[in-house]
């Protein structure tokens, strides 16, 4: 469903003044780092206090060595978080190939009150809602757990739709599915199903997801409403012959056709 963004949320874009910082900025070595580091410091403060006052000033060393792992985790995890944010278009650019100047694009219309937000409830979070799609004029973006957001160009996209045939642990799963240029430029990886190739984008998050297909069908829609040339069904024929885009004979050779280049 359509909503807004939390205010928690909000805050975040305006303090990094960038979408793709703030979702950037979630989870993270860094930040994994930094919450352990928080964890020692709160059994190691007791201790060392402890140590203080049952072994007096001696005690100060063997305090210090409960707390000393915590702090060394913050402040590491902190060097590593502002390493992240300070490459975070970097990041983006190597796994999009878009130039600065486009991924700059990418977040003026990401913050335009016209981009769409699409999400729903979770499953396990007790009716907590969220974001997970954002869809502009001219890009897609999905929130990508730890690693930040997966962002295209909605022209570089050639397939988009909701399958409930992927591979998975213990058998399929459903999601959303994306096919762009970047990913048919990629090797294709085996269907442990099939034995064929496939590659493609899936988010993390719809796997929490309640209503993964109305969620998924909403997001299609305002996809093909700005590109009406994405494909929005898993099986096509093109020239007699039927594909399944997510078992493939030769991943790369087979989208060439279906492409006609």
């Amino acid at each position: 469903m359509k909503m807004e963004m939390t205010r928690g949320m909000q805050k975040s874009i305006a303090k990094h003044g960038s979408v793709l910082k703030a979702f950037r900025a979630q989870g993270g070595g860094g930040a994994g780092l930094m919450a352990g580091g928080i964890v020692l410091l709160v059994f190691g403060v007791p201790l060392g206090l402890l140590c203080l006052l049952t072994l007096g000033s001696s005690g100060l060393l063997v305090g210090a060595v409960f707390m000393a792992p915590g702090l060394l985790l913050i402040l590491w995890g902190g060097a590593l978080r502002k390493k992240r944010l300070a490459n975070y278009l970097e990041f983006y650019g190597k796994d999009t190939g878009y130039s600065e100047e486009e991924l700059r694009q990418a977040d003026r219309e990401l913050m335009s009150p016209d981009a769409v937000k699409i999400g729903g409830k979770m499953d396990n979070s007790g009716g907590k809602t969220g974001i997970i799609f954002m869809i502009t004029e001219h890009y897609f973006l999905s929130i990508w757990p730890v690693y930040g957001a997966h962002l295209r160009k909605l022209d570089d996209i050639v397939a988009a739709f909701h399958s409930a045939q992927i591979p998975g642990i213990g058998g399929y799963r459903q999601n959303l599915f994306v096919i762009s240029r970047q990913e048919i430029g990629k090797k294709g990886v085996e269907n442990p199903f099939t034995k064929k190739e496939y590659e493609g984008f899936e988010c993390g998050m719809m796997s929490e997801q309640r209503h993964c297909q109305q969620t998924c069908a909403e997001a299609i829609e305002e996809m093909i409403r700005r590109a009406p040339h994405i494909i929005t069904n898993q099986n096509i024929a093109v020239d007699g012959v039927t594909y399944n885009l997510l078992s493939m004979n030769n991943w790369q050779e087979d989208w060439r056709r279906i492409l006609g280049e």
